[in-house]
């Protein structure tokens, strides 16, 4: 169990520190218009991957006559579709980890030959089996 909660404990980090922040755009010298195209094509990029939760958004007029626009929102689709690869690339350890640590512990408890023998005739009326121990 505490594997499982390490692994989601670390992805949670490695998918917050991968996503690019409007700061780190400004800051890189990008316009406004990028920005909002960036944004619009990372949404747009992670519903392509399979991210129900994620909407397809793409201001066609704006992306054919606004060149920074289109940048962004080409760079952000890019983005959108690597990060939620990702996320689903965790998400599946994260269940291949779950699984196996279920059936460790399913496997653990069919060594209990006792419990097993007993869940086994459990509802089946055994009152004339007392005499065959005899």
């Amino acid at each position: 169990m505490k594997l499982i909660k390490s692994l989601i404990i670390f992805s949670l980090f490695a998918l917050t520190a991968c996503g690019t922040t409007d700061s780190a755009l400004r800051d890189q010298g990008r316009s406004e218009s990028y920005v909002i195209g960036f944004h619009d094509g990372r949404h747009s990029g992670m519903s392509e991957e399979g991210n129900r939760y994620e909407h397809y958004i793409k201001d066609e007029s704006r992306f054919s006559s606004d060149p920074n626009y289109k940048q962004g929102w080409i760079d952000g689709e890019s983005e959108g579709k690597k990060l939620q690869d990702q996320a689903t690339s965790i998400g599946q350890a994260l269940g291949g980890a779950y699984s196996g640590a279920q059936i460790n512990k399913e496997a653990k408890k069919s060594r209990d030959f006792d419990k097993v023998a007993k869940d086994a005739v459990k509802g089946v009326d055994t009152t004339g089996m007392e005499k065959l121990g005899k």
